[in-house]
């Protein structure tokens, strides 16, 4: 016989359950209050410019802006949401992106030795929706035709001319910003050091600001932006190195993107969002495997505390 007490005891329970399962199932995005008031913001999903993983895109209508869903994650981090425990402690970030980069590959694969209308080009499902968001596609194409149709040929040397504009527009940032560009512990990636930027070589800032556009570009394109900045080996070895650093650090965020992140979105605009698919069981490591084994056929803490 249950009693009312009992009732009360197991529905608590139950509800505690279903709430901890929805903060287990989420995701924690950061982004602008304008943003999160912005009623036609959304989330699509298209293929990554240098890779062809598949990648979230946020639109922001009102302001024409576009942002890449950026995921940071790191090992042993949880989140404390209320009176529950989230044990994944990745957070989503938006970084603003210019669409003329997702458009690139398929300019290049399609419009080689040929114009094709810009919305032609982009008439695939996920980037019908990018079109208006589309400025100067001079930068990296030929117009041909009347100018209502918007027909574009790629343009190598117009491509590669707006490249290497944005490297020096980024070097120019992180020189400013007092970025460390050069190896060393990579717990200094993206903080601002105390070192003087006159003692430190333009061509070392280059480099890595060259490493932080490749990573939206296909290797041809990374190594002909490479070319035309002749960077002396040492600048190659010591950037390298520190570049290097940090994409180890990364790919797990990376990994993290593209699977966390493959569901859509439908509760964007909360600070937690949720997804009601049910978890990824994810292969243990050697590590956890070695330790599964070693507990195997030992008893529990607990089990020296019940009746005999």
């Amino acid at each position: 016989m249950t009693t009312r007490s009992q009732k009360k005891s197991n529905s608590t329970s139950s509800n505690l359950s279903v709430s901890q399962k929805r903060i287990e199932n989420s995701w924690i995005l950061l982004i602008k209050e304008s943003l999160f008031e912005n009623s036609s913001f959304s989330i699509i999903t298209l293929p990554h410019p240098a890779n062809g993983n598949f990648s979230k895109y946020c639109l922001d209508n009102v302001h024409n802006k576009m942002f890449e869903v950026m995921t940071y994650s790191e090992p042993y981090r949880s989140w404390f949401i209320g009176d529950f425990v989230k044990s994944d402690g990745s957070i989503l970030m938006i970084t603003p992106i210019n669409p003329l980069f997702l458009v690139l590959p398929r300019l290049k694969e399609q419009c080689l030795n040929r114009a094709v209308p810009l919305n032609d080009l982009l008439s695939e499902k996920g980037f019908d929706k990018i079109i208006d968001f589309v400025k100067n596609m001079d930068n990296i194409g030929d117009l041909k035709g009347p100018a209502e149709m918007k027909a574009y040929k790629y343009n190598e040397e117009k491509t590669l001319n707006w490249l290497e504009e944005r490297i020096h527009k980024v070097a120019k940032v992180l020189n400013e910003k007092n970025i460390h560009v050069v190896s060393g512990a990579v717990s200094s990636t993206f903080v601002s050091s105390n070192l003087n930027n006159d003692s430190i070589d333009e061509e070392f800032y280059l480099k890595y600001a060259h490493g932080i556009i490749s990573e939206y570009l296909q290797e041809d394109l990374v190594e002909k932006l490479e070319k035309r900045f002749n960077f002396k080996p040492e600048i190659i070895e010591t950037v390298g190195k520190k570049r290097k650093s940090e994409v180890d650090l990364n790919n797990s965020n990376k990994k993290a993107k593209n699977e966390s992140t493959c569901e859509d979105f439908n509760d964007v605009k909360a600070g937690v969002l949720l997804n009601g698919s049910s978890e990824t069981k994810k292969k243990p490591t050697a590590k956890e495997k070695a330790r599964q084994k070693a507990a195997s056929g030992t008893k529990t803490i607990s089990s020296f505390f019940t009746k005999k």
